[in-house]
């Protein structure tokens, strides 16, 4: 399981996810759980109309396997709610019930992710310690930095997570190993903890034309530079996990 997060909303996230649940397919079977329980955002990217999300599981005692639909691109997704107000801060029952639902599923799976709300509220923490890895986000702007920051710090500090991955978002490749660099630094130097970058995704229109058309990027094209650097990060999560054997066990 890899949650797909970041400290400071508005950095791609969700657009990263799916690009990235995307690359995977069909060569694994590959599930996306939309882990911003009561703010839903990956079935409006794929343009989705579920009959069931994580409310009915949560709230009705619908099976987890029921609210698991095919996106049409070759992987599976779990789809939220949309302001739902009990769901963006779950009691334990509903996380017990949760976990063990997606372990189950998880059996099912070469790979999970999880796209996660930003920040550090109590759920965004809760499925970054459900995951073996956090893939955090950021952008080339000093906010996102220091909240990407902030948020290692806490997984770090509070609950023990080592295991971190760095995506710049919206940056030259040079941006991202500039700001990588800082970040390395600092995670290194106050947490003793070295993260793993994985690159850079530029700024690229075919990003904003696929979002409008609520369609993944790597479904329009794989030929932009933005699409060309999201199928480059897979291939490194390939290599970093073996996965060319489909070894990693998530």
């Amino acid at each position: 399981m890899i949650s797909i997060t970041s400290g400071k909303g508005g950095v791609g996230k969700t657009s990263l996810a799916v690009n990235l649940a995307l690359a995977f397919s069909p060569e694994y079977k590959v599930l996306l759980v939309d882990a911003d329980l009561g703010l839903a955002n990956v079935d409006i990217m794929l343009s989705l109309m579920p009959k069931y999300t994580v409310r009915h599981v949560l709230l009705e005692g619908r099976s987890i396997r029921e609210a698991v639909v095919d996106s049409g691109y070759g992987f599976d997704v779990l789809p939220a709610a949309s302001g739902v107000s009990e769901l963006a801060q779950p009691d334990s029952d509903m996380k017990e019930v949760l976990e063990l639902g997606l372990r189950h599923l998880a059996e099912q799976y070469d790979l999970v992710f999880f796209d996660t709300g930003a920040g550090i509220s109590p759920v965004v923490l809760w499925f970054n310690c459900l995951a073996q890895w956090s893939l955090v986000v950021f952008t080339p702007e000093p906010t996102s930095i220091t909240d990407a920051y902030a948020l290692m710090k806490v997984l770090y500090r509070d609950y023990g997570q080592k295991n971190f991955l760095l995506v710049a978002n919206q940056a030259t490749e040079k941006e991202g190993e500039q700001y990588f660099a800082h970040l390395e630094r600092v995670i290194g130097h106050y947490l003793g903890l070295s993260p793993i970058y994985l690159g850079a995704v530029p700024k690229d229109l075919a990003v904003e034309r696929s979002i409008r058309a609520q369609r993944p990027l790597l479904a329009e094209t794989r030929e932009s530079k933005a699409a060309r650097a999201i199928l480059a990060l897979a291939e490194r999560l390939k290599e970093l996990f073996n996965l060319q054997e489909k070894s990693l066990a998530v």
